[in-house]
């Protein structure tokens, strides 16, 4: 059943919170993250949405693109066409009711018809209203500049109907021919659907030269074909608070791989011991004092904001796969038990992490640690600096209750540095009509400096970086007066990424994905577990999962 069109009145008073454009958020989020905080719109907090999750829909073409309003509805989002939009959103002729526009035919000129390149939005990062104007106004750009005879025309979709899956939306209006921003785990839960692009940068002579090797195996397919190209990338670290370790006596984390903290080899058991110190109960012990009261903590040594993922948080210590090499048994890789195990002790035995009750309580944010002041250290991503202060309704800044931070590399583990970088492209349809203009036409995209700094992500070409490091200093220093932060780690931390990734593909992706978080949960929300056989029974249901694969 369709809902009614809404009125002008009932848009606005739903688009509420969109009057401040929220931070962009990575198609390498969209499909597993538990828990987005309110200042993003488009997710659905405390759900764990699937890795496709269809929301009502409408799709525009060129020509007919409309002024687009993002309406939150129940944690899910609509795209609707309005006549008459609020300023600064794009403008354009529209029905006044969701429809769905027919593809135009090609258009002729001089150099006769123009080839027909639809870029499709919607499977990851794209959607918000900021976004939607700054794609209009690059394909009006491109449009009128290109010299290879290209019409790009936008495929926009904020969701679809309750059976709609991503190959019925690809190949609506004519079909798609590039799709993007999406992640890694997007392009792994949707297998053989993307075009192989190693004849295609042969024949343009693309140079990948200037891409590190570590970036550019995370784009290629298990053939070992490369099925993206890299653009953007999110690099974990260490999240910490400067005013909790300074009131520790602690020194700053090191910034550099290899350096060494307080005269020790900077581990993940060595994080440990200082985020016990780090850990306060409410009338002022530390986790190491046998009088420490774990029921009544005021700060905690350690999180993991916004994980869902196990594999997400296991790669640290090291990176691996749930499948093995011949493609059909399950596995669980022992550093990956390791990272278990010491998370699960972090929770339920020294209490330096909070479990999940107490990190989705009010007091600490619902889950938005980081913006209390009250975890000293996070494993985090940077697609997540933007939340590191607390924000109102219309995700203004407001005074944050601590003043200094900083972020260091991530811990080694057997003398080995592992980091899950989370990583948004653009892939090529299989189906595509004309593969070498959508190519060109991809290139160009990811080539545009005004698309890459709104879709939020660190450019993986070294040469653009600077410039995003300016722009990310810029917006700490609106919330964090006096607060330079080490950019230099996230540049350090991406050459230490994972191979394979934290979201590589396995047999039966999504159904594994689940079990993957269902797991998770449990190791978060029950103490007192055997995880020997609680790991067993997980890799039996994997190996279930991959029976069942179609």
């Amino acid at each position: 059943m369709k809902e009614p069109p809404l009125s002008h009145d009932e848009i606005e008073r739903r688009l509420g919170t969109m009057a401040t454009p929220a931070p962009p958020v990575p198609g390498s989020l969209y499909g597993y993250v538990r828990e987005l905080p309110k200042e993003y719109p488009m997710s659905a907090s405390r759900f764990r949405p699937s890795l496709w999750r269809p929301r009502p829909r409408l799709i525009t073409a060129a020509g007919a693109i409309a002024a687009v309003l993002v309406i939150a509805l129940g944690g899910n989002l609509f795209i609707q066409a309005q006549k008459s939009p609020p300023a600064g959103l794009p403008s354009g002729s529209a029905s006044s009711t969701p429809t769905e526009t027919p593809p135009p035919t090609a258009s002729a000129s001089a150099s006769g018809p123009k080839t027909r390149v639809v870029w499709f939005i919607g499977l990851g990062a794209g959607s918000q209203p900021n976004q939607l104007q700054a794609e209009t106004d690059f394909r009006a750009r491109y449009n009128a500049t290109n010299t290879d005879n290209i019409s790009l025309e936008l495929s926009i979709i904020s969701g679809g109907a309750a059976d709609d899956t991503p190959d019925k939306e690809l190949a609506r209006n004519g079909g798609a021919d590039i799709v993007g921003p999406i992640g890694i785990q997007t392009r792994a839960g949707l297998p053989d659907r993307f075009l192989p692009l190693d004849d295609l940068i042969a024949q343009n002579k693309t140079d990948l030269s200037a891409y590190p090797p570590a970036a550019l195996k995370a784009f290629k397919n298990p053939a070992g074909q490369y099925e993206s190209l890299p653009y953007i990338e999110y690099p974990a670290f260490i999240f910490y608070n400067k005013d909790l370790f300074k009131a520790a006596g602690l020194p700053d984390l090191p910034t550099q791989i290899g350096e060494q903290y307080m005269g020790q080899d900077w581990t993940w058991d060595e994080l440990a011991t200082i985020a016990k110190q780090l850990t306060i109960d409410a009338t002022g012990k530390k986790s190491t004092d046998p009088a420490f009261y774990a029921a009544k903590i005021r700060d905690y040594g350690f999180d993991t904001q916004w994980i869902n993922e196990l594999r997400r948080l296991a790669t640290p210590w090291g990176a691996g796969s749930y499948v093995a090499t011949d493609g059909k048994t399950a596995q669980i890789p022992a550093v990956w038990e390791q990272a278990w195990k010491w998370y699960y002790d972090a929770m339920w035995t020294s209490h330096f992490a909070p479990n999940d009750a107490e990190r989705s309580a009010a007091d600490l944010g619902a889950g938005t640690t980081i913006a209390t002041g009250r975890v000293a250290m996070e494993l985090a991503w940077s697609w997540g600096i933007s939340s590191f202060g607390p924000h109102d309704a219309n995700y203004a800044p407001t005074p944050a209750p601590y003043k200094h931070w900083d972020i260091g590399v991530l811990p080694s583990n057997d003398g080995l540095t592992t980091d899950p970088v989370d990583a948004d492209s653009f892939v090529i349809i299989k189906t595509s009509k004309n593969p070498g203009a959508a190519y060109k036409t991809m290139l160009a995209i990811m080539a545009d400096p005004s698309l890459m700094a709104l879709y939020g992500g660190m450019p993986v070409n070294p040469s653009q970086q600077a410039a995003y490091f300016k722009t990310q200093q810029a917006a700490v220093d609106a919330q964090f007066a006096d607060n330079p932060v080490t950019w230099s780690v996230l540049t350090e931390m991406a050459e230490y990424a994972a191979s394979p990734t934290h979201q590589d593909p396995y047999p039966n992706y999504v159904q594994g994905t689940t079990d993957d978080q269902a797991f998770y949960a449990r190791l978060q929300s029950k103490g007192g577990l055997n995880l020997d056989a609680e790991i067993a029974k997980f890799k039996a249901t994997l190996q279930a999962d991959f029976k069942a694969a179609p």
